[in-house]
């Protein structure tokens, strides 16, 4: 399933999130999407073009997807602070309850890239903003 690196980062996971983080990632691969590992998050893009970043933490999973920001889901938050141009919104798993509704985000940011219909790419001066305005204290992540 995963290869030595990505199953290394996913086993910074719980045992109760271990399984969530499996299953994102084999949804992803299934999907067509090529893996590769940085040091602290494993991306995933489909052609060329992001899909998603998988942060793993110890007490919950953050994984960036290429979804409009007014996508409707409990789970998003504001993705500004990991500086994607292309992910704008991230989803924040902290139970394995969460991890289907997060299936279902993955599998709509997939057909966004297969489609050709996500065409969000920020520019480098709104996260320049955006770390002006969370110095200010004025930047809220969307719950």
């Amino acid at each position: 399933m995963a290869n030595t690196d990505e199953g290394n980062l996913l086993a910074t996971l719980s045992k109760e999130l271990l399984p969530s983080g499996k299953a994102l990632h084999k949804r992803l691969v299934s999907a067509g999407c090529i893996p590769y590992v940085k040091t602290i998050y494993i991306g995933y893009d489909l052609g060329g073009v992001m899909v998603a970043a998988l942060y793993p933490h110890v007490d919950r999973i953050e994984i960036a997807l290429a979804l409009p920001t007014d996508h409707e889901s409990a789970l998003l938050i504001d993705a500004t602070h990991l500086t994607w141009k292309t992910l704008p919104v991230a989803a924040v798993l902290k139970t394995a309850d969460d991890l289907e509704e997060s299936l279902e985000l993955v599998d709509e940011a997939c057909r966004r890239i297969h489609g050709g219909l996500h065409d969000i790419e920020r520019p480098n001066d709104y996260f320049m903003k955006s770390r002006r305005e969370t110095d200010l204290g004025s930047h809220r992540p969307k719950k």
